[in-house]
């Protein structure tokens, strides 16, 4: 590790020195008044991302410098996602140091190809920014993927680095103390994922509010236009600034049709000492009785939206909604614990100034919080996290908790009365009861739904269930309006697996559909993990679509596929040794044109026969399933 990480650490060093040395003596900055705002963009755009990122440093040239605002930013870019260029600028492919202007950017230095995921880097370029560029206030944006407590962005040129959490913590407070400032007036994250409880309690030291989203983002992001609200009032705060960041990002989330996931909120940092101390509470609670508690906790987790959810459970964030999560602990906890999840929502509501949601994320408020309801979904470097006091140990508590859990305790389906499916004119309704004491142990309840498919056994959905009461019985239920989706391009069509999420605000349903994206002209072996979100409304109209395609660190991102490209839904599938594995449902695939295609929502037709597997999983990680067959008349 040695050999590798010494020469980085001196390569920045270098760069440091000439970044200092250079940039703002070319520039006006020495000779001009200090103005209101230094707003730095850190854009890590050696990904997938690339090409929405010109997009959006357009928009911010849009603007440009003036004398109340300064743009100055850090720009790194791929060889492999786009080759053009931006205003006066042609293509690169290292990085490079540039101050914005109306219209143009001025280089400031060619930086050669720097590791964006290193903390270092992160480090000289604030200290630069704010260095050559002094102002009233400063705004630092953070741009790229984003992946909650994981940290965000990987630098593909650079072993895919990413920035840790404790890292970006790391290269900030640096920059910051290199620079001579205490704090921040903003801190921005254009990526997805970051509003997070884990986040904020790491770097509420470093500036006073933040912005950023508990959704995937979709790929257009902010809308920079938004800082000419500076130039129309060099008075702007930080607030007014982060809130006309909001407004933009809907607006244009409108424009594009993106508008029905997304997320957005504007955190006073102030609050966030409150906050955790509160939730200290909350932890500590529980841990001190955690036999009483835990399965308040396995049941708060339960019903809550949930943000970076795949079709692949290996692959899915786990970060829950802690508005949500909380509310829940104080319908239904009981003590202590519901008393101390009160006042952690006090604490959030105080702490979130102002928070935008769609159709299909209406149930959010503002932060989420890492909670995956099995040990074996669980991220170990969780437990490292150097700044998030008490919540990794109540977690780990939890877990615990499961392993004590005796045969009594553990979710099972009650031998002696078999799941009841009935059908009628609202669809399908199955009720699977539990044995006697088994409910309290329940975090997750779902219902697959198999049936033949051109000579194969195929699962083509998976959906929620949920912990009723139903005929003087505990046990699991859950309904489906018995309809199978399929999509085309006017020439081929195939059968989707449709992964369902369900808004607990609007009950608006998002379906998340795997896939297999191969790029025009590759071997059809030679893809990208990809997945496809349709959201639909309650009357069943499909409201919005969105691509998302997996980074080289494992990311989902927004991405705009090649139209000429080939998209392979994947599925479970039975094989000849009655394993069930993922595979594509169709040889030929469809177009990755996303306006081409064609979506159709049919029913599910008589005679056929459906396979319902209803599972439960309780918080020891055991669980139970049990089969129904139903003939659709």
């Amino acid at each position: 590790m040695l050999l590798v990480a010494l020469p980085l650490v001196a390569i920045v060093a270098i760069v440091a020195l000439v970044l200092t040395q250079s940039g703002g003596g070319d520039t006006e900055a020495d000779s001009r008044d200090e103005p209101s705002w230094t707003f730095i963009a850190y854009v890590m755009g050696d990904t997938n991302l690339e090409p929405y990122a010109l997009d959006d440093l357009s928009e911010m040239a849009s603007v440009g410098s003036s004398e109340e605002l300064n743009i100055v930013t850090m720009v790194d870019r791929s060889p492999d996602y786009s080759s053009d260029g931006v205003l006066n600028l042609d293509d690169w492919e290292d990085t490079k140091l540039f101050e914005v202007q109306q219209d143009e950017f001025v280089e400031l230095d060619d930086l050669g190809e720097l590791n964006t995921g290193d903390p270092a880097t992160l480090a000289s370029f604030i200290e630069t920014a704010i260095t050559e560029y002094p102002a009233d206030n400063y705004a630092l944006l953070l741009w790229d993927h984003g992946g909650g407590w994981l940290g965000m962005g990987a630098d593909e040129t650079d072993d895919e680095d990413a920035l840790e959490l404790d890292e970006i913590s790391q290269g900030i407070g640096e920059g910051l103390s290199a620079a001579g400032v205490d704090k921040l007036d903003l801190l921005g994250f254009d990526a997805c994922l970051m509003a997070t409880y884990e986040v904020v309690s790491s770097l509420a030291p470093y500036a006073d509010y933040m912005v950023a989203s508990e959704e995937v983002e979709p790929g257009h992001g902010w809308n920079y236009e938004q800082l000419a609200v500076i130039e129309e009032d060099p008075s702007t705060d930080a607030p007014t600034l982060a809130a006309a960041m909001l407004e933009g990002f809907q607006e244009q989330a409108v424009e594009e049709d993106t508008v029905s996931d997304i997320t957005l909120g504007i955190l006073d940092l102030s609050g966030v000492d409150a906050l955790v101390t509160a939730m200290d509470d909350v932890a500590a609670d529980f841990v001190a009785d955690p036999a009483a508690y835990t399965p308040d906790l396995a049941l708060a987790q339960h019903d809550v939206l949930e943000f970076g959810r795949d079709p692949d459970p290996s692959q899915s964030f786990y970060q829950i909604d802690l508005g949500g999560f909380l509310d829940n602990l104080i319908e239904d906890g009981e003590g202590e614990l519901a008393e101390s999840a009160a006042t952690a929502r006090e604490a959030l509501d105080a702490m979130v100034l102002q928070h935008i949601a769609g159709e299909a994320t209406s149930a959010s408020t503002g932060l989420s919080i890492y909670f995956p309801p099995l040990r074996s979904w669980f991220y170990d470097d969780y437990m490292r996290l150097e700044d998030v006091p008490a919540w990794p140990a109540a977690l780990a508590e939890f877990y615990a908790s499961g392993q004590t859990l005796g045969a009594s305790g553990q979710a099972t389906f009650d031998e002696g009365a078999p799941p009841v499916a009935t059908t009628g004119d609202e669809g399908l309704s199955v009720f699977a009861p539990l044995a006697d004491g088994s409910s309290d142990s329940v975090v997750e309840a779902t219902v697959a739904v198999g049936f033949e498919w051109e000579g194969e056994s195929v699962y083509a959905m998976q959906m929620p269930a949920y912990v009723v009461e139903q005929d003087g019985r505990t046990g699991i239920r859950a309904d489906s309006d018995l309809t199978y989706m399929t999509i085309g391009d006017g020439a081929e069509s195939e059968l989707v697996y449709q992964s369902i999420g369900i808004d607990p605000g609007t009950g608006n349903t998002v379906i998340d559909i795997p896939l297999d994206y191969v790029a025009p002209g590759d071997d059809p072996d030679v893809y990208e993990d990809a997945l496809l979100s349709i959201v639909i409304d309650e009357n069943g109209e499909i409201i919005e679509q969105d691509f998302y395609a997996r980074d080289a660190g494992g990311t989902l991102g927004a991405y705009a596929p090649d139209p000429e490209g080939t998209l392979f839904p994947i599925a479970l599938v039975s094989t000849e040794d009655d394993e069930w594995v993922y595979q594509r449902t169709g040889d030929e695939g469809v177009s990755a044109d996303l306006d081409s295609l064609e979506y159709a929502i049919e029913p599910v037709p008589a005679g056929t026969k459906l396979l319902l597997d209803l599972i439960v999983r309780d918080y020891s990680g055991a669980g139970d399933d049990v089969e129904v067959w139903v003939d659709i008349e």
